[in-house]
């Protein structure tokens, strides 16, 4: 167990709740462009991508401030690295199919990062 039961770290488990809904997003994305365009446009990627971006810098920094360990902002850095390709072109010469395999990298890294950070984070308060 990372964690114990009285682990109160909401910000973490909410960067990883929030990039599963990416992950989703990214793979049903190409199945429901036809039926509900609002959701798969470029606006809701970008508002999704600024979400998970953002939640997930101030649990970082939050996070490091209590336990001053780099390697979660070495997992964190890796995965704003790949949302950015992802979002801003580093996907275009790959297509749809290279953007999807970004972001799911992006995502992998956001949820391994922030596993981290909320484990490093209770023990560090326990001692």
């Amino acid at each position: 167990m990372l964690t114990g039961p009285d682990d109160s770290n909401v910000l973490d488990r909410l960067v990883v709740v929030v990039a599963a809904v990416v992950a989703l997003h990214c793979l049903m994305a190409p199945l429901l462009s036809d039926r509900l365009p609002g959701l798969t446009g470029e606006s809701a990627h970008l508002v999704l991508a600024l979400a998970a971006a953002s939640l997930s810098g101030f649990a970082v920094v939050r996070g490091w401030m209590k336990h001053h360990e780099g390697r979660v902002v070495g997992w964190a850095g890796g995965a704003w690295t790949f949302l950015i390709l992802a979002r801003m072109g580093g996907a275009q010469e790959l297509g749809e199919v290279g953007e999807i395999l970004l972001t799911l990298v992006a995502v992998t890294l956001l949820i391994i990062s922030h596993q981290l950070n909320r484990s490093l984070t209770y023990w560090n308060a326990k001692g």
